[in-house]
């Protein structure tokens, strides 16, 4: 065979189709495929679906993707071929390669004794996408929780500043407003991460004694303010029965209810919500807890019951309502977590009623009281207190300058990354440090452990350090304490809970 023919008889084994990002086919050879120019390429084939999530993902830089041993067919026409899907911000391009007769010369015998090994394997290429798909979507989420809690934190930290100042009645509404939407924004972003976090296991529950009256009379504080805002009627019970301290996982069943009871609030515009809490039986030391919560809302169509934990679904069909859709997934979920039990009736224009049952432990003893948040003052002294802020993040250090000076007790100085901190560590001593984690050069991790293992003054290597940032969860909290740093506080943090910290480091270290 000439180089000529081989040249066509290769040229014809491949397909080279260009669409736009909406799927639309602009060029096509049809060597493979008679596929035709101006239509869509998700009609071709189920298989390239897939482009969307791709689409969904770009981030300007050419990304390629290879599939190998497609099975696609058009009509009666089948083929084996592996498949490049190239995205750029113009285009997208699609290569088919056709190894149809390679495979079958090579797997023909394979294929009539060992079917099953084949459909394995093409199992376990689908399964190994999913996985590769699942990482990608979960470390997707945490850098972009990373990404948003980093410039929230000053939107909120700056608004709370504005607040504390002068305003008029018009500046004071738009101040309130800033704050309420970003607050919503945080709430998102949380949403998101605990679908995260359940999907991959992550979620463990943790069974703790704590004061459940306490959690059903929060609710009845918060939730009475709203409806007051809003103009609707609050109506709580909660049985006395109930035993005052309970058993469970505190931080779920809170999420639980605060979903459904925010989800009742958002679809009311008129009449009132109600939280029933009652328990449905006792056996020995174990209970079970009713929680029935109703709302006179929008309601819900029969056909949409069905669908309503779903994930990103959203039935405010005559009102445009904000929202992921995801509250009531997460409450599903956790749920399911706790063993309980959850139902739902609903009826368009007259309202919801969501029934949860969730199980309980209780202790036969005496309650004890519960702790509260100890107080801490800073130890006498004649001069300010030394605060070395370690943070690259421009409008963070500016805050949290702002709030510490404001309270007329620190001096503040900014190191920019960890080598920096150090540097000024060893010309200065300082009362307390507050380390970014992520940081170039030097990161905060890093930073804190040659901190304490490098130095053989006490000034700077017993120095107390909390440590900050923008990936709040448990793990995170973890680390920082193990790398040797003596509290963490998450972003975006409330202002009262960063003096508090501050203050409680110096006291401790100087009482020691």
């Amino acid at each position: 065979m000439t180089y000529q023919e081989e040249k066509l008889f290769f040229d014809q084994q491949m397909q080279c189709t260009i669409t736009g990002h909406d799927g639309v086919i602009k060029e096509t050879d049809a060597n493979i495929f008679s596929w035709k120019v101006s239509t869509s390429i998700y009609d071709a084939h189920p298989f390239f679906e897939i482009i969307k999530g791709f689409l969904e993902i770009f981030e300007k830089e050419e990304t390629t993707y290879n599939f190998p041993c497609i099975h696609l067919e058009e009509g009666k026409l089948e083929k084996i071929c592996d498949v490049t899907i190239k995205i750029n911000t113009k285009e997208v391009v699609i290569l088919l390669f056709d190894y149809s007769s390679k495979y079958h010369e090579l797997n023909k015998i394979a294929q009539q004794k060992n079917e099953s090994v084949l459909r394995a394997k093409e199992l376990e290429l689908k399964n190994k996408f999913l996985i590769d798909k699942e990482k990608f979507k979960n470390s997707f989420i945490a850098n972009i929780n990373h990404e948003i809690r980093t410039p929230l934190t000053s939107i909120l930290g700056f608004i709370e500043v504005l607040q504390k100042t002068n305003l008029n009645f018009e500046q004071e509404e738009l101040a309130r407003i800033i704050k309420r939407q970003s607050l919503h924004l945080n709430s998102l972003i949380e949403d998101m991460v605990d679908i995260s976090k359940i999907e991959s296991g992550k979620i463990k529950i943790v069974e703790e004694r704590f004061l459940f009256v306490n959690l059903m009379e929060g609710f009845q504080e918060t939730y009475s303010k709203l409806a007051e805002d809003r103009g609707l009627a609050f109506e709580t019970y909660i049985d006395p029965n109930i035993q005052e301290y309970l058993i469970g996982d505190r931080t779920r069943v809170f999420q639980i209810i605060n979903n459904v009871l925010n989800n009742a609030f958002k679809f009311t515009e008129e009449g009132k919500v109600s939280l029933s809490v009652t328990k449905n039986f006792q056996r020995t030391n174990k209970l079970s807890v009713s929680f029935k919560i109703e709302d006179t809302g929008l309601g819900i169509h029969e056909e949409d019951l069905e669908n309503i934990f779903d994930r990103f679904t959203r039935f405010n069909r005559d009102k445009q309502i904000s929202g992921t859709g995801l509250g009531l997934a997460i409450v599903k979920d956790l749920v399911d977590l706790l063993n309980g039990e959850i139902k739902v009736t609903s009826e368009p224009d007259k309202g919801t009623t969501f029934d949860i049952k969730l199980p309980f432990k209780f202790e036969i003893s005496k309650a004890k009281p519960e702790k509260k948040k100890k107080k801490y003052s800073l130890p006498e002294s004649k001069k300010k207190f030394r605060i070395l802020v370690v943070e690259d993040e421009e409008s963070t250090q500016f805050l949290i300058m702002k709030v510490l000076i404001d309270h007329g007790s620190f001096f503040v100085d900014v190191a920019m990354n960890g080598e920096q901190a150090i540097s000024y560590m060893e010309r200065r001593n300082y009362d307390l440090v507050l380390m970014d984690l992520e940081l170039s050069k030097i990161d905060g991790y890093k930073a804190t452990h040659m901190i304490r293992k490098n130095y053989g003054d006490k000034a700077i290597a017993e120095v107390p350090i909390i440590g900050f940032t923008a990936r709040a969860t448990e793990a995170e909290r973890d680390k920082c304490l193990r790398s040797g740093m003596d509290d963490f506080i998450a972003k975006p943090f409330e202002q009262e809970d960063l003096l508090y910290k501050i203050v409680k480091q110096i006291a401790k270290k100087a009482a020691s």
